[in-house]
């Protein structure tokens, strides 16, 4: 069985793109809307990718934008230029 990984966003327009990225990349993922939160959850991995928020967003996507909505996380960090993965080593 592979452990669990998931990311909290605060629960704004901004983020909201995010997720809908999140879960078109990554079809297994659970989303979970809390007070002010939106928690996603996968199993082994999550994969947030620029191309598909951008194509989602309609404009230019940095990575580096998205830390500023993240409460918490949990999982080893990947980041590239391109995409942003959790994991765990299993």
């Amino acid at each position: 069985m592979k452990s669990r990984v998931y990311i909290n966003l605060q629960d704004t327009d901004y983020s909201r793109s995010i997720v809908d990225a999140i879960v078109q990349d990554n079809p297994g993922a659970e989303v979970q809307h809390q007070p002010s939160m939106i928690r996603i959850e996968a199993e082994g991995r999550l994969e947030i990718r620029r191309e598909t928020v951008e194509s989602i967003t309609g404009s230019p996507w940095d990575i580096q934008e998205m830390l500023m909505y993240v409460i918490t996380l949990g999982g080893n960090v990947e980041e590239e230029d391109d995409s942003f993965s959790l994991h765990w080593n299993n």
